[in-house]
């Protein structure tokens, strides 16, 4: 007998997406309205989108942050993947135990889902290159870039929201400066979204103290898995937006100040580091399949298989 679950549970996801789209037309067609009011060209008049960070701020991108950007793509592909295995409650197909060697516990090393154990294993590779991107945003000035520094950046990030939903994009300064609506979602993302990750992430975790355990609140496992898949939804969703905005909004400018870190809108370079980097991306995700974590988990600990379900 045709088993039908998967298709029901595909259809809430497809009537979804159709709702959404539906949604972001009737947004863009009411967008491009008010757009062409008196009312709409003297707000976007008296508010371009941009908001000029303090004197000395640096411009540009640098190495670093091509490279960490880079490193943050290719870890949360793996994080959001294992994600969604955990979410699917599906049976690992190995349980993975630490030994208890080299970091030593008075307890015994509880035995994690290999899906568990590889979504800790990135995601800690994943914190390591964001610790390193946040030394060295505070250390070289960037911070200035991404984090709001008065409160016009308000209205004109509501300016420029209406204008990419107009299909008119706001003036592209990127390379001096962020716009508004950037600066406040680049500043979520790096300030907020990602600490409020990790600090749920480590509550959802073996490694969290018992003592530390609350039945309610901030602290309860409730609320940190709602939370924590709360910040996944975000992540994707930022994804999807930051990556189709780029492309549309001057892919070859914005790929070479990303990747190569020059301001040119004719060279190619930054398409083929850009492509590099993706096919890198596919690489990996073909190789670093269940199979390949076991093994590399075998390394560094004792792994149990567990027999493969009969079909």
């Amino acid at each position: 007998m045709h088993d039908a679950s998967p298709r029901r549970r595909l259809r809430p996801v497809v009537f979804a997406a159709v709702g959404a789209l539906l949604v972001l037309a009737v947004a863009v067609v009411a967008a491009q309205w008010w757009r062409d009011t008196s009312d709409g060209a003297a707000f976007i008049a008296s508010y371009p989108g941009g908001v000029t960070p303090p004197a000395g701020t640096p411009v540009g991108f640098p190495a670093w942050l091509s490279w960490t950007h880079a490193l943050n793509a290719f870890f949360l592909l793996f994080i959001v993947s294992s994600a969604l295995h955990l979410r699917a409650g599906a049976r690992p197909p190995a349980f993975v135990t630490r030994r208890n060697r080299w970091l030593r516990t008075s307890t015994a090393p509880k035995r994690l889902g290999l899906h568990t154990w590889w979504h800790l294993l990135v995601v800690t590779l994943w914190i390591a290159t964001g610790l390193v991107y946040v030394t060295l945003l505070v250390v070289s000035g960037h911070w200035a870039r991404i984090v709001p520094t008065e409160w016009s950046v308000i209205p004109n990030a509501v300016s420029a929201g209406l204008q990419y939903l107009s299909l008119d994009w706001p003036e592209h300064t990127s390379w001096a400066y962020y716009n508004a609506l950037q600066v406040l979602f680049y500043g979520t993302t790096v300030f907020v979204a990602a600490p409020l990750a990790l600090v749920t992430g480590l509550r959802l975790s073996p490694v969290w103290p018992q003592r530390w355990m609350r039945n309610h609140g901030p602290l309860s496992d409730a609320w940190a898995r709602q939370t924590h898949s709360l910040v996944l939804w975000f992540y994707l969703a930022f994804t999807v937006v930051h990556v189709g905005l780029v492309l549309l909004t001057g892919a070859r400018r914005n790929l070479n100040a990303m990747y190569v870190g020059i301001d040119d809108a004719e060279s190619w370079l930054g398409v083929v580091v850009f492509a590099a980097s993706v096919v890198v991306m596919a690489v990996a995700w073909v190789l670093l399949r269940p199979p390949a974590q076991v093994a590399i988990a075998e390394r560094v600990a004792d792994v149990r298989r567990m027999p493969a379900t009969p079909r």
